[in-house]
C-alpha cells in the first residue's frame, strides 16, 4: 500500500512582500504584510513617483535617457523603503511605456544589472486581469456584473466581469501622457486639437464598447 504524502505546511508568521507598478506617467510602491492563517493582507507601507516615463524620443519612440535616470532613481527608493519594513520579496511589474519602447528590453536589463530587481514585462489584457483581481479584492460586486475602467498614462483598461470571473477584458492605446505628447499642442488645448484628441479617443474605444455592451 502506498504510503500517503504528508499535509504540506502552511506558514504561519506573517509575510512581507513589496509590489512596484512600473507605469507609463509614476511609479507605485505598496509594502504588505499577509496574514497566511487567515487569509488576509494589510498594507503597511506606500510610495508614489510620477517620472513620467512615458515620455519617449518622438522620433525613435525610445524610453529617453533623463526618463530611466528618473525612473531608476525611484525604483531604489522603492526597493530600499520595502526592505526597510523587512520584505522578504519585492514583485516588480512594467506595462505600455516599457512594453511599446523599442529600448524597453533594455531597459529592464538595466534595472536588474544596477538594482537586482527583475521586471516582468506585462501585455495589456494582462494587465487588464490583474486590474480586475484589485478591484476584486477590496469591492463588493453584489452578483452584478460590474464595469471597471482603468485609465491610465499610456492606456485604458475596460473590463467586463463579475465577482466569479472576468467576461471581456480591452487594453487600448488611450492614456494621460500619451494624448497628451500627440495631440495637446498649446495650453489651453486648441479647438482643432481637441477636436483630433476626441475623435481619436472616441475611435480606440469604439470596438471595446461595442463588446461590452
Amino acid at each position: 500500500m502506498a504510503a500517503s504524502l504528508p499535509p504540506q505546511s502552511v506558514p504561519t508568521q506573517p509575510i512581507i512582500l513589496g509590489a512596484i507598478d512600473i507605469g507609463t506617467n509614476s511609479i507605485h510602491l505598496v509594502v504588505v504584510k499577509i496574514e497566511p492563517q487567515f487569509p488576509s493582507f494589510s498594507i503597511i507601507a506606500k510610495e508614489k513617483d510620477t517620472v513620467r516615463l512615458g515620455d519617449r524620443d518622438l522620433e525613435t519612440g525610445n524610453l529617453t535617457p533623463e526618463a530611466i535616470a528618473r525612473a531608476l532613481s525611484t525604483l531604489r527608493r522603492c526597493q530600499d523603503l520595502a526592505l526597510s519594513f523587512g520584505a522578504k520579496h519585492i514583485l516588480a511589474v512594467a506595462t505600455s511605456a516599457t512594453r511599446e519602447a523599442p529600448n524597453g528590453q533594455e531597459f529592464i536589463q538595466q534595472v536588474e544589472r544596477e538594482l537586482g530587481l527583475q521586471i516582468d514585462l506585462i501585455s495589456g489584457p494582462e494587465e487588464a486581469r490583474r486590474i480586475y483581481l484589485g478591484v476584486l479584492s477590496g469591492w463588493e460586486f453584489n452578483d452584478q456584473p460590474q464595469v471597471i475602467i482603468d485609465i491610465g498614462g499610456g492606456s485604458t483598461e475596460l473590463i467586463l466581469c463579475d465577482r466569479h470571473d472576468t467576461r471581456y477584458l480591452s487594453s487600448t492605446k488611450v492614456g494621460a501622457v500619451r494624448l497628451t505628447q500627440e495631440f495637446v499642442h498649446s495650453d489651453p488645448i486648441s479647438a482643432a486639437d481637441l477636436t483630433y484628441l476626441r475623435a481619436y479617443v472616441r475611435g480606440m474605444l469604439e470596438r471595446a464598447i461595442e463588446q461590452i455592451r
